[in-house]
């Protein structure tokens, strides 16, 4: 990462006052920051509560918490009591001098202590509000509390990380606030671009839950469209997808149906491939425990490392379940300056995670986090005494008027490409008639028309224009060529070097289009020694920490339910995206942004590098158990129905009876509550009204709560609960987040109609705009279904020669094949 110190940055003088507590809006505002932002923390007199957590053991000096270190480099530091009239006038104060205000409140809570942002956005109707909270600003759930385990529950992943014999699983650290960070940063920046560019803000309602919700994978568009259910499937999806035990430690194997014959090259049996069975193992599961057995054995007799390297020379797609150490050791992460140090009066010099993408080979700065009040004399002294107010003009969706060819597949960059859609852009998403986005499922179960009905593909697409178009011949370059002149971004997701081969890189399009944003998604970047290496969203998330840091307690590391490192590399490519857009407004230039996947992971648990950084021990794996927090877990409830268990395709496979409920207890009031709500003599024994006995007692514990609770629906369990302030929330699948009262409430699943698959219900914005409110989604494409209508009115083609084009193949309304 070069050195910014007297570089402008996209977002010097954007002025951001974060008045959020916990993780997610720390961490989308210390984003904020490491870009230019001036961003100003406030904290009540005691402190965030993130000065006071992990990991490991609570910092006995609220300087010395790493969690918080973390979260809020680059900002400064305000105390601000708002039970007070000074403290409340200053918090004004900062809203009105702000461009963008960042809250975790409650509903009403910010204004029954009299700061009410509605009436400051009357005065200011350039600022951007964003609230961000576990469930929302209304709905029957808005008031819900919840802890990292709690808010895990509600949004469908957590049922699907595990076994199917255990509970369900919690990822590790702050899993749902991170993604609500990200989200927090990409929504916040389209909101800024949208007001630079209309004088017009708005109110920005971030959910948790519903972050959570729209990142499913496949299991929650089958969800909606098919109404099953899916299942946890441990580390082993299926041979060729899950995790091994090397001779010492843990590797991935995450290949998809083309890269199946480079991994039995890797394990020494390339006969394999010359069996059709073999070759399609989703088509013949029967094949499924010979190749695991003869993978177990071959990765069982070498090390992660010399699995790392034999599979990189061969193009493999497996992966090294990394731990921080390892990733600290990194001589990729090395050389691409991820790690930056810091000297930190408390704790110290340590290295810190940089920022995941670089925009023009900038990876921004990240520096100290402030002391608690460090900044608050100047920072107060110096806000100006009125606030200059601005002339709204005309409401309008924050992107309209910006267009995007979306050359990516599969779900990272749909996801981002999706996000700009719903935020007003015209989306293009390209094919070839050769190669189809690879989750269309062209052809499956003999339906000529399955590549236009599939739920994933057709879910993660929305509200995008689709265009067939053969970029492997010259006219179908000369043809995207000339709609480069007509877009504002281009995203694309191929492997390192595919675009520029292409001749369709960076330096090309700038010279077809000077201001055009090129956003570029690599799994371990374009350099370094990592650069060439296949990579999906499990090897991301393997690669980049996370999965040797969560586990059953004494069990092995544990892999995500879903393919975690894709949605989040999505979103924040979205908003790397809108960065560029932004700096476009004030500048006029361009942009090439490229998103390092794995980095962008590794952000995501970022307080563990800090803290093996500094030596601090990191707890072991505990499954759902808290090092703070005790009695914490997920407890089997009341199942008298089950629920239908489909394929990939939604078709049945059979039931399962799985309900569960997650409880934290985080305070000894909290475990008060619990114990008069239950009323079990047995959780009233001596020693159990402390936290450390709660600790030495857990076992015990959590064999009476499940007593209490499997005789109970998870649903009136969280209500009783909630009532009485204990933080319990349900384990919802992906179907069940589909059938919520709450999610329901908030007209969460709109239905569109595909002129194919028919009319179906799909995921609406994980935002909702209090100034733009949702007016509906479109389908998404079928395929080809916008061919002549993109090339005749942007590119300029005849009606003669798109007849040609069709013709020749050069254009494609079916797959070829089919």
């Amino acid at each position: 990462m070069p050195d910014t110190s007297k570089t402008q940055l996209p977002l010097d003088g954007v002025r951001v006052v974060d008045l959020s507590d916990g993780v997610a809006g720390a961490y989308g505002t210390k984003l904020l920051a490491g870009w230019g932002a001036n961003v100003i923390k406030v904290e009540p007199p005691g402190g965030d509560p993130t000065r006071r957590l992990g990991p490991g053991a609570p910092p006995a000096d609220p300087d010395a918490s790493v969690l918080f270190s973390y979260l809020n480099t680059g900002k400064k530091g305000v105390v601000c009591d708002p039970a007070t009239s000074d403290g409340r006038k200053a918090i004004v104060s900062l809203c009105r001098w702000a461009d963008l205000v960042v809250e975790s409140g409650a509903p009403g809570e910010w204004a029954a202590n009299g700061i009410d942002f509605t009436m400051l956005r009357r005065d200011r109707p350039a600022l951007v509000v964003c609230s961000v909270t576990p469930f929302g600003q209304d709905g029957p759930h808005s008031g819900w509390r919840t802890t990292a385990l709690t808010a895990f529950a509600p949004g469908g992943q957590m049922s699907l990380c595990g076994d199917d014999d255990k509970p369900p699983l919690k990822t590790a650290g702050f899993q749902a606030e991170y993604q609500g960070g990200l989200h927090v940063f990409s929504a916040a920046l389209a909101a800024l671009v949208g007001a630079r560019r209309s004088g017009r803000g708005d109110h920005i309602d971030l959910s948790l839950q519903e972050v959570q919700a729209a990142c499913l994978e496949n299991a929650g568009p089958v969800a909606m469209v098919r109404e099953t259910d899916a299942a946890r499937t441990g580390n082993q999806l299926r041979a060729i997808w899950g995790m091994y035990a090397s001779a010492d430690g843990y590797i991935g194997v995450n290949a998809m149906a083309r890269q199946t014959a480079a991994v039995y090259r890797v394990i020494g049996q390339p006969q394999l491939s010359e069996d059709p069975a073999f070759m399609n193992l989703l088509a013949n599961p029967e094949m499924n425990p010979i190749v695991e057995a003869l993978i177990t054995e071959w990765a069982g007799e070498r090390t992660s490392k010399q699995i790392y390297d034999e599979s990189g020379r061969q193009r493999a797609p497996m992966s090294v379940v990394a731990s921080p150490r390892e990733l600290l050791d990194s001589e990729a992460l090395r050389q691409s300056h991820f790690w930056q140090e810091i000297d930190h009066p408390r704790l110290g010099r340590h290295v810190t995670p940089g920022l995941p993408f670089d925009l023009d080979g900038d990876g921004g700065k990240v520096t100290r986090a402030p002391l608690l009040g460090e900044h608050t004399l100047e920072t107060l002294a110096a806000l100006p005494l009125g606030t200059a107010t601005t002339s709204p003009g005309e409401l309008r969706p924050f992107l309209e008027g910006i267009r995007v060819l979306d050359l990516s597949q599969v779900w990272a960059g749909p996801y981002a490409t999706r996000f700009l859609a719903d935020m007003g852009a015209d989306v293009i998403h390209i094919e070839g008639p050769a190669f189809p986005d690879a989750v269309r499922g062209v052809g499956r179960g003999g339906d000529p028309e399955a590549h236009d009905k599939s739920v994933y593909f057709n879910e993660y697409n929305r509200n995008k224009r689709g265009l067939v178009l053969d970029l492997h011949r010259p006219e179908g370059i000369a043809a995207f060529n000339r709609l480069v002149p007509h877009a504002d971004v281009v995203l694309e997701n191929w492997s390192v070097g595919v675009a520029e081969r292409l001749g369709m890189g960076y330096d090309d399009l700038r010279a077809l289009n000077p201001g055009i944003v090129f956003v570029q998604m690599p799994a371990f970047g374009k350099t370094g020694p990592e650069a060439e290496r296949v990579g999906f969203g499990p090897s991301i998330e393997q690669m980049g920490g996370l999965v040797s840091l969560q586990g059953y307690e004494g069990g092995p590391p544990h892999r995500s339910g879903i393919s975690y490192g894709d949605p989040n590399a999505g979103i924040i490519a979205a908003g790397a995206a809108a960065l560029a857009l932004f700096r476009r407004e004030q500048t006029g230039e361009g942009g090439h942004v490229v998103v390092r996947q794995r980095d962008n992971l590794a952000g995501m648990v970022g307080e563990y590098m800090v803290a093996e950084s500094l030596g601090v021990e990191i707890p072991p794996r505990m499954g759902n158990r808290d090092p703070l927090f005790a009695p914490q877990g997920v407890y089997r409830c009341k199942d008298d129905e089950g629920r239908i268990i489909g394929d990939i395709m939604g078709e049945e496979i059979g039931r399962v009876f799985d309900n569960w409920i997650a409880i934290s207890i985080d305070s000894d009031a909290s475990w008060a509550a619990f114990v008069n709500v239950v009323g079990d003599a047995r959780l009233r024994a001596p020693g159990l009204e402390s936290v450390e006995g709660r600790r030495a007692n857990h076992d015990a514990i959590d064999e009476a709560m499940t007593e209490w609770t499997r005789t109970r629906d998870a649903a009136e369990i969280a209500t009783t609960l909630q009532a009485a302030g204990v933080s319990a929330v349900p384990v919802l699948s992906p179907l069940q987040v589909i059938q919520d009262p709450h999610l329901n409430a908030r007209d969460t699943f709109p239905s569109v109609e595909h002129p194919v698959a028919g009319t179906h219900r799909t995921m609406g914005p994980v935002w909702r705009l209090s100034d733009r409110p949702f007016t509906g989604a479109t389908a998404a494409p079928a395929f080809g279904q916008h061919n002549r209508e993109v090339l005749s009115a942007l590119a300029g083609y005849s009606d003669e020669e798109l007849d040609r084009m069709e013709a020749e193949g050069i254009l494609a309304t079916t797959p070829v094949g089919t």
